[in-house]
């Protein structure tokens, strides 16, 4: 019997894994560059999976086209709440999380008023992969891949492309970096791009396997706070890490306590975390 529990473990901890680090990663970009809590990362999630779902259904695109298109839209209205909201309080944390919080809630009645409360699915691959003896659905194996490459697309951006080293050099510090030619805005702006990219990229993969809903975007936002309080704040190794170990640990706790008790592991971590170590496991030196 414990033979098979762990089998399950590892099996789902790494595919549960990267999904929460595609998500993860742009939360910890956002929070590395602005020093912000963006609340309304949960809902370009949620918002991604619904534009997907309407482009595929009402406007009659390619499930592939749909999701590309969603993704870019997605990127788009990110960087447009940077702007026009996170922009001007940068400086003002409070003010950040009480405008991107109202935000959230505003896209959520929007949905719930515009689509109702049924619960709706993307396409997803067809098909199983027998893994151990285990039926895994295979855009699992999508989602694993995808995430492999985006993680590494990350890391090598922030390491060897010019933009990428600008943005470690913001997340240090802006005044810093302003002294040395580089404009902090725009390496904001293109922070809330990317970081738009890997959460729509992230509600995309996950909706042909989980039902999509309103409120769908909540849960895995608590899910990324655990995670980048964890690795450290602001570090994108840590995030890969923390994902890795938030991910063993919940199913750890569903495949031997039950789903209900995975369900507050994000709330644990955060309280755990916090009280044996404030800086998480890379602390400052591993921002970025």
């Amino acid at each position: 019997m414990w033979a098979d529990i762990i089998k399950y473990i590892i099996l789902f901890g790494i595919l549960h894994s990267s999904i929460y680090m595609v998500f993860s990663l742009g939360f910890s970009l956002i929070f590395g560059v602005a020093k912000i809590p963006h609340l309304a990362y949960g809902a370009l999630f949620t918002m991604s999976a619904y534009l997907s779902y309407i482009f595929l259904t009402s406007l009659g695109l390619n499930p592939w086209i749909s999701m590309v298109v969603a993704v870019l839209v997605v990127a788009l209205l990110n960087l447009i709440i940077g702007d026009v909201i996170v922009k001007p309080s940068l400086k003002m944390p409070v003010s950040v999380f009480i405008s991107t919080f109202a935000v959230a809630y505003i896209v959520e009645e929007v949905f719930r008023i515009e689509l109702g409360l049924t619960p709706i699915t993307l396409p997803s691959l067809s098909g199983v992969t027998i893994i151990w003896g285990v039926p895994v659905n295979n855009q699992w194996f999508l989602v694993l891949l995808i995430s492999i490459f985006m993680s590494a697309f990350l890391l090598a951006f922030l390491r060897y492309t010019t933009t990428g080293k600008a943005t470690r050099a913001v997340a240090e510090s802006w005044e810093e970096s302003m002294i040395i030619g580089i404009d902090p805005l725009k390496v904001f702006r293109i922070t809330m791009f990317l970081s738009g990219v890997y959460a729509a990229t992230a509600g995309i993969l996950l909706s042909p396997l989980k039902a999509v809903t309103p409120e769908m975007g909540w849960g895995p936002l608590f899910t990324a706070f655990a995670i980048i309080i964890l690795g450290g704040m602001g570090s994108i190794k840590g995030t890969i890490i923390a994902s890795l170990i938030y991910g063993f640990v919940e199913q750890g706790i569903t495949w031997t306590l039950g789903g209900a008790f995975a369900e507050i592991a994000p709330l644990i971590l955060i309280i755990v975390t916090l009280i044996v170590r404030p800086t998480g496991l890379f602390g400052e030196e591993g921002r970025t």
